[in-house]
């Protein structure tokens, strides 16, 4: 039996069995004051046993009935004993002096014996389950045995009393009262329950079980019984009739526990398991409609409450608006104080932006940095242009984050429905279009969608498809376009140029498909395949007897930041075995201008590795040169943009000198990109520039031509 709330306190308890002991040694006086020897008549007598034989049934009928393999066995024991109990009462209450027979005649002694019966019985009762440990029987079949065991012993006590009850020892005189015998094993009951009593209270006292003291209780209450029971001199006395109640009163009480064992505390604990159960599918229920970090709806639920908010506008001739709000460049967050305060970023914007709408509105997370609000019941496009303009200055007010404070700027598109699209998904894919028009347009402002951005977004998304398709299917290709040594006219090197023949559209070029990898994030396997295959290539030439020429590939700004590019170019280089020094790599002034602590740790390992270090489109930043020193770089490759023009543009000319002087006060190389006349090559060359790369010398062309290329160039030399 385990624990559970006692219905009355133990000092209410204890007061109980105080008052209990009280009534019974002021029986006596009570008894001469109202002389009344026939206080305790059959009726009342017939209705308290029959009380008492009720509650008995219904104890063995409540723990039978409800009893598993995995509770104790003592609550069975309790069962079947008090059947036997509740039987045997009903034949003491048969037996009693003015009752019909009942097999043989109605008389005090037959009374007193069932009474004894059906006393001892429940004495052993008690004790047993005192003495067992609390714990299952070790066979199901245990529980059968001790309720045909129960049977079996109320019809051999039935058997004694009705066929041989003449030959049992007297338990009472009329006249006389109770005799020695009735008296001594009464008092040997009183023994019996003392003992269960100590062991009951061991049990509370190690183990402090509500059911427990409520069969102490029990057990002191049938104490008073017996105690009443070996005095009285009249059946019909106030002693007979105390001793009744008190037997009733202790029945009760087994009840109570056996109720509170067998059905309360199972019920109370479904009703915990229920209500447990009810808080973890609203846990589960909210966690799949929400996003874990924020708080906020997630794209399921934001697609629900879209799609409601959208039908209520076009059913109310009314508008709705969908924001797609981007943070502008989150990943420099990422990369510069760690993922933590990136977090922190996004619970910080998530936070202010919900104090800018409405109670009908709904503020999402949809992705990584993305969030969508949807505004409801608008009646022009007017109405949000002052919610987003809200949203735009709350959320570039500077804030704490990392132990730095940081600024932040969003990007936000707009589609208004049923206008922009009468699907959920549509407005969700029209305002990210919008959102990225915002990014174009420099990044912290809002951008309304235009129906021209359906045809640069689906080109998007078919480039973006396309090229990790492309990836997988290896149809890109390299092209090599030759860098000449400006004096000798020798090929000292190449760049490596990607294309992307497509089996349906053919040769795509790199300006129509590098940018969508680089905002896709494709850029990174398509830049890991770019160097690993030029390093294979460019071995394979000096294998075949080709002179050493160096590979200059671009990099971008993504690999610093997320593909652990040292470790990728030293992998590359072991795996090819290609030189480092053969190795050029091709950085934007852009990229060093950001002065990131892991780009220039990076630049840095790289240079120990002896790979050369290039600046691409040199002359094009408006930065602070300090890098071109701090970064040691080995070439700076003059934008094409001036190389043209140096030949009738004396400005171009001037810009392109200065930067010649600047490289080699530095002690760089210069590299002029755009070469396209022999005009232009001889002015470079008379100003100092070292080598060139144009469609003077060459266009990028594939790789069995570019050999074929080296073939010729080689014997011109030679």
């Amino acid at each position: 039996m385990t624990g559970s709330a006692l219905p009355l306190p133990r000092s209410l308890l204890a007061a109980l069995t105080l008052l209990l002991f009280s009534a019974a040694w002021w029986a006596e006086p009570l008894q001469t004051l109202l002389d009344r020897p026939h206080l305790f008549p059959l009726q009342l007598h017939t209705v308290m046993e029959s009380f008492a034989v009720l509650v008995a049934i219904l104890i063995f009928t409540i723990s039978w009935s409800t009893y598993s393999a995995e509770r104790p066995g003592n609550v069975i024991i309790i069962a079947c004993g008090f059947l036997c109990v509740g039987l045997l009462d009903f034949a003491h209450t048969l037996s009693y002096k003015g009752m019909p027979d009942f097999v043989t005649p109605a008389s005090p002694q037959k009374a007193i014996v069932f009474w004894l019966f059906a006393r001892y019985a429940n004495a052993l009762t008690l004790l047993a389950v005192a003495l067992r440990p609390w714990q299952p029987f070790a066979s199901p079949r245990t529980r059968y045995l001790l309720l045909a065991a129960s049977l079996g012993l109320v019809a051999a006590l039935y058997a004694i009393e009705l066929d041989l009850g003449a030959m049992l020892p007297r338990m009472y005189v009329e006249g006389a009262g109770l005799t020695p015998l009735k008296i001594v094993l009464e008092y040997a009951l009183i023994a019996a329950l003392l003992a269960a009593a100590w062991l009951f209270h061991r049990k509370a006292e190690r183990n402090p079980d509500v059911n427990a003291h409520l069969i102490l209780c029990a057990i002191l209450i049938t104490v008073l019984s017996e105690i009443c029971l070996a005095s009285y001199q009249n059946v019909n006395d106030v002693y007979s009739l105390l001793g009744h109640a008190y037997k009733v009163i202790a029945y009760w009480f087994i009840y109570r526990a056996i109720f509170v064992t067998s059905v309360q505390q199972p019920y109370e604990r479904l009703q915990a398991e229920i209500a447990e159960r009810l808080r973890a599918e609203a846990t589960a229920d909210y966690l799949v409609h929400h996003d874990p970090l924020t708080g906020l709806p997630n794209r399921h639920l934001l697609e629900i409450r879209l799609e409601q908010t959208l039908a209520q506008a076009i059913s109310n001739s009314r508008q709705c608006a969908v924001a797609f709000v981007n943070l502008d460049s989150f990943q420099a967050i990422n990369d510069s104080l760690g993922l933590a305060s990136g977090d922190e970023v996004l619970k910080v914007v998530a936070l202010r932006m919900g104090q800018t709408i409405r109670d009908t509105d709904t503020l999402a997370r949809y992705g990584s940095d993305d969030f969508v609000l949807v505004l409801a019941d608008l009646t022009d496009d007017a109405e949000v242009m002052p919610i987003l303009q809200k949203v735009l200055d709350i959320v570039q007010e500077p804030c704490l984050v990392g132990g730095q404070e940081i600024t932040m700027t969003v990007s936000i598109g707009l589609a208004l429905g049923p206008a922009d699209g009468a699907k959920p998904e549509q407005l969700l894919m029209n305002a990210d279009a919008a959102m990225h028009r915002a990014k174009q347009n420099g990044g912290n402002t809002y951008s309304f969608f235009e129906e021209a951005m359906n045809a640069t977004a689906t080109e998007y998304l078919t480039l973006r498809n396309g090229i990790k398709k492309g990836l997988a299917r290896d149809e890109f290709v390299l092209f090599y376009q030759p860098q000449i040594d400006l004096a000798s006219g020798r090929v000292i090197g190449a760049e490596a140029l990607v294309r992307w023949q497509h089996p349906e559209h053919g040769l795509i070029p790199p300006a129509r498909f590098i940018p969508v990898a680089e905002e896709s994030g494709l850029i990174l396997p398509l830049s890991g395949w770019i160097l690993e295959t030029a390093c294979r290539q460019t071995v394979g030439w000096l294998r075949s007897g080709l002179p050493p020429i160096r590979i200059a590939v671009n990099l971008s700004a993504l690999q610093f930041t997320r593909d652990n590019l040292f470790e990728r170019i030293r992998a590359t280089l072991a795996q090819s075995g290609l030189p480092p020094h053969l190795l050029e790599l091709e950085l934007t002034e852009s990229l060093l201008m950001q002065d990131h602590v892991t780009i220039s740790d990076t630049i840095a390992r790289l240079k120990s590795l002896g790979v050369r270090i290039a600046i691409d489109d040199f002359g094009t930043g408006y930065s602070s040169l300090s890098y071109l020193k701090r970064f040691a770089v080995d070439v700076l490759k003059i934008d094409q943009s001036f190389t043209r023009g140096i030949v009738d543009n004396q400005d171009d000319l001037a810009i392109v000198n200065a930067i010649i002087q600047m490289a080699h006060s530095l002690g760089l190389a210069t590299l002029a990109e755009g070469v396209e006349t022999e005009a232009a090559r001889k002015l470079l060359e008379e100003n100092g520039c070292n080598d060139g790369q144009g469609y003077l010398f060459a266009r990028p062309m594939p790789a069995v031509e570019f050999i074929e290329f080296l073939h010729r160039q080689q014997t011109a030399v030679a």
